[in-house]
């Protein structure tokens, strides 16, 4: 019978399995299965399921533990600091070179398992588009400075600048090419900018 910790959700334990899932991602990928987070946490399958429901629920639990722990929320309150709205830019474009590593072994499970549970559809695409919000804040604030290159609108630009900097793209200049994060920040950047800035 589980402990009274397992079954009010104790904030420890929640912590370790999550722990645990994410350290289990990074090397099994996505084979990873309740069972390795479990042993991993030093806890009963059970209490995995007590916490979290199933695969679904602690994927998607994770995400939000990951960017709890690498700090995101001031990582993008760092972008928005920025004045003019083109350094926005060039700072998101920072922003996704230092994080996408971080967080890859995560996304291209919750990428692979979107198409076998609604769910986890859902985790995903809620997420896509909040990356696309900020992209589309950035440009909202470039267009305000009179700076969106002609042509474009606030939400083209933030299409095609959300579009280049999703997770594909970076793993494959990245991964394929064999570029640095800092060449992917440098050269995203310059594209962006020489396309939806003017001046």
């Amino acid at each position: 019978m589980p402990s009274a910790d397992f079954i009010y959700g104790q904030p420890t334990t929640r912590h370790r399995i999550l722990q645990a899932a994410w350290e289990a991602i990074e090397e099994l990928g996505s084979k990873t299965r309740l069972a390795d987070a479990a042993e991993r946490a030093g806890v009963s399958r059970q209490a995995v399921y007590l916490h979290f429901g199933d695969r679904s629920g602690l994927l998607t639990a994770l995400v939000e533990h990951m960017d709890e722990k690498l700090g995101l929320e001031e990582l993008a309150a760092h972008v928005f600091d920025a004045l003019p709205g083109a350094e926005a830019l060039d700072r998101m474009v920072e922003l996704h070179a230092i994080y996408s590593p971080k967080v890859e072994s995560v996304v291209r499970v919750l990428q692979a398992a979107q198409f076998e549970d609604d769910a986890l559809a859902a985790a995903w695409r809620n997420r896509v588009h909040g990356r696309r919000a900020v992209h589309r804040a950035i440009m909202e604030r470039i267009a305000e400075e009179g700076r969106l290159a002609k042509g474009w609108t606030v939400d083209t630009a933030a299409d095609i600048s959300y579009s280049i900097t999703l997770p594909e793209m970076w793993r494959e200049l990245t991964e394929q090419r064999g570029w640095t994060a800092k060449q992917y920040a440098q050269n995203i950047s310059t594209l962006l900018r020489n396309s939806l800035v003017a001046g």
